[in-house]
């Protein structure tokens, strides 16, 4: 191993693994691995084992550094690793979320070596992001969410996660760097989004500091990638398991059911016809778990940050390694938020 745990796939030693479940040496008889997700800024592996002794896990799901340089940069920029790496340590397993167990969690000193043995949830399968999802698995979907951001420390407060203060200084990157930005984004999805939303784009990033400045009323902890391809469902989508936690922080609820229904559903029109009743949901279900909203502030404040989806598809699409897949995926994490924040007239509300 080139660290102090693996980076790699072929790095992860038998031996090694053994520790990690505490198992007897020479117990893992043979490790096998293939690739498995579509991530862009790490990779993501499955691991098969075969064990001389029952009571160990039959599979696990490995998160290794990308062996991209400029997506590990972009995650060192925006300490994507440091904040899945975070969650999985310090909260996961406490807060209520349906999400992978953890049985391993390393991180290095500048952030661009780390590792992560996950909990390997299938049959569940991951959502699809460019066709779109099904009523059923926002439904899924947003009751998580509401879990999630409901979620307190039993000692201390939120603030006490360090990781979870990453958000601010990307903010702060994020102001000074997509004015810069979007005139290459223009460029390159000029053939694919329409003129309406690259010039709405346009006067969001002329307006993008009274966007970052607004204050929730009540921050939470926010997975702020909330989307079909980070996503597990059971075949009948009505269990949701939240991964890719790499953009996990302090923020506004509202943002993360924004984004989830501003890119799940492919026709604008049913996205419209059903998302005040996804929002009511959410809001019952908080109140269910004994937090409380302003139903009107939360309205406006999920008219606002429909911008959500459209400004990460932005950011991501310059700084992680281009592909075909990745032009298409961010082509539409775009589009879609962008018509909802058209649809909503989002821009009144900077």
């Amino acid at each position: 191993m080139s660290a102090a745990f693996p980076l790699r796939p072929e790095e992860f030693d038998p031996r090694w693994v053994e520790g990690v479940f505490g198992a007897p040496s020479g117990s893992l008889q043979s490790l096998t691995h293939k690739p498995v997700g579509t991530g862009q800024v790490c990779d993501s592996f499955r691991f098969t084992c075969d064990w001389q002794d029952a009571g160990f896990p039959e599979s696990f799901v490995a998160k290794c550094p990308s062996a991209d340089p400029v997506s590990r940069g972009a995650a060192a920029i925006f300490h994507l690793y440091d904040m899945e790496v975070g969650w999985y340590r310090d909260v996961a397993a406490r807060s209520g979320v349906g999400c992978p167990g953890c049985y391993h969690a390393a991180i290095g000193e500048d952030e661009t070596q780390f590792v992560l043995m996950l909990e390997d949830m299938a049959p569940a399968s991951q959502g699809d992001q460019l066709a779109g999802g099904t009523l059923t698995q926002v439904q899924s979907a947003i009751r998580e969410a509401a879990a999630l951001h409901s979620f307190q420390p039993e000692t201390g407060t939120l603030e006490q996660y360090h990781w979870l203060l990453h958000g601010q200084g990307n903010g702060d990157y994020m102001r000074q760097a997509l004015p810069a930005i979007y005139p290459e984004f223009r460029k390159r999805f000029a053939d694919r989004l329409g003129a309406d939303i690259l010039d709405m784009g346009a006067e969001l990033i002329a307006k993008f500091g009274s966007y970052l400045d607004s204050e929730p009323a009540r921050p939470c902890i926010t997975h702020s990638d909330m989307r079909l391809d980070n996503i597990l469902f059971d075949e009948g989508g009505e269990r949701a398991i939240l991964v890719d936690w790499q953009t996990a922080t302090l923020g506004n609820g509202a943002s993360d059911i924004a984004y989830l229904i501003g890119t799940s559903f492919a026709d604008p029109a049913e996205r419209a016809a059903v998302e005040k009743g996804l929002v009511a949901d959410y809001l019952s279900r908080l109140s269910a778990n004994g937090i409380e909203q302003d139903n009107d502030l939360f309205w406006q404040d999920y008219r606002r940050l429909a911008f959500s989806g459209f400004i990460m598809a932005i950011n991501a699409s310059i700084h992680v390694e281009q592909t075909e897949r990745g032009d298409e995926m961010f082509a539409v994490m775009a589009e879609r938020p962008a018509q909802m924040a058209l649809d909503l007239d989002s821009l009144s509300l900077l």
